[in-house]
């Protein structure tokens, strides 16, 4: 956290700087008062949308069916909200704890089901960014953007790869025997070996295309909103570049890295710093306080249920014995 938070917090202060450096604040706020509210509710409804489908994409993914949807879909939203407020995405660890927990799986074969899940998210932006790209414009910085994400597209194809081929060259015995850490490292081989095939992986294709197809038409909302038109091939550009660019060492939130990132990329397409600046702090905002408000809210939750279920068992006392002798 420590090491996030000192990467992060002067990028992120050096983002922000750059993208309000050429920018009229008073006129990014008129911009702002002048939002259609009626829209911006729109993509508020539109964009929880995408946490349903990434929740139900995860789902399939971890193949655990004694889980329902609801589940994911909290789990996910309340993974947002902590890399909301923690540094390093750590709200994905916790989705792995959470999981692991919950479906009564390992922790390693939970975390390779997040690993699966945020691979799908890159590949698909990937593509976007690079279907994208030939309508909009070039850049130093947008080919490093595409460079890097196909560039770890390969690692990862080849850490899935060599995962299977492990597991099924060499298969798990004895258990018991091994240190925690070989059995940690163990259970996430196997969870990256079990990748989604046949049906499960169309139906994890066809959701990841559905959820940033979904983001894409909040943000299009946002701009209508604001009075910057995008055509799709701009919602998408704008959709991959301010997602893949996350990817950068930021403070918690993305904030200045976000804001960047939407003036950099609707900068290629014309559209003015002070209505792309806008459009940024908006969009930022319509996914930032839903999901830290009700990422909240699951949180409180589900420490309510622990501790519910702590109690529980401490009244029933060890082996199920309650403590008035006789076993529930």
């Amino acid at each position: 956290m420590w090491l996030g938070l000192a990467l992060g917090l002067p990028l992120s202060a050096l983002f922000m700087w750059l993208a309000v450096r050429n920018a009229n604040l008073g006129d990014v706020r008129d911009v702002l008062a002048d939002a259609r509210p009626l829209l911006v509710l729109s993509a508020v409804v539109v964009m929880g949308g995408v946490y349903v489908l990434q929740g139900t994409r995860w789902r399939v993914i971890a193949a655990t069916p004694g889980l329902p949807r609801r589940r994911f879909v909290e789990m996910v939203v309340a993974g947002v909200a902590c890399n909301n407020v923690l540094p390093a995405r750590l709200g994905d660890l916790f989705r792995a704890r959470w999981l692991g927990r919950d479906a009564a799986i390992p922790g390693g074969r939970a975390l390779g089901t997040v690993i699966v899940d945020r691979g799908f998210d890159l590949a698909t932006l990937v593509a976007m960014l690079l279907a994208s790209a030939w309508f909009v414009g070039d850049a130093g910085w947008l080919r490093s953007i595409a460079v890097g994400g196909v560039v770890v597209i390969v690692v990862l194809a080849g850490a899935l790869l060599f995962a299977r081929l492990y597991t099924r060259a060499h298969p798990r015995r004895r258990r018991m025997q091994r240190s925690r850490p070989r059995r940690i490292v163990r259970d996430l081989l196997e969870g990256l070996s079990a990748l989604p095939s046949g049906r499960r992986l169309v139906d994890a294709s066809v959701l990841s295309l559905a959820a940033w197809g979904t983001w894409a038409l909040a943000a299009w909302l946002v701009g209508r909103s604001l009075g910057v038109d995008l055509s799709p091939a701009d919602v998408a550009f704008t959709c991959a570049v301010m997602n893949l660019g996350v990817a950068i060492p930021s403070s918690p939130g993305f904030v200045g890295t976000y804001q960047w990132l939407g003036v950099s990329a609707l900068g290629l397409i014309g559209i003015g710093t002070d209505s792309a600046l806008a459009f940024s702090v908006l969009l930022h905002a319509i996914w930032y306080v839903p999901t830290t408000l009700g990422g909240g809210v699951i949180l409180a939750g589900r420490a309510l249920r622990a501790g519910r279920d702590g109690r529980k068992a401490e009244r029933r006392g060890p082996a199920g014995i309650s403590r008035g002798g006789h076993a529930p």
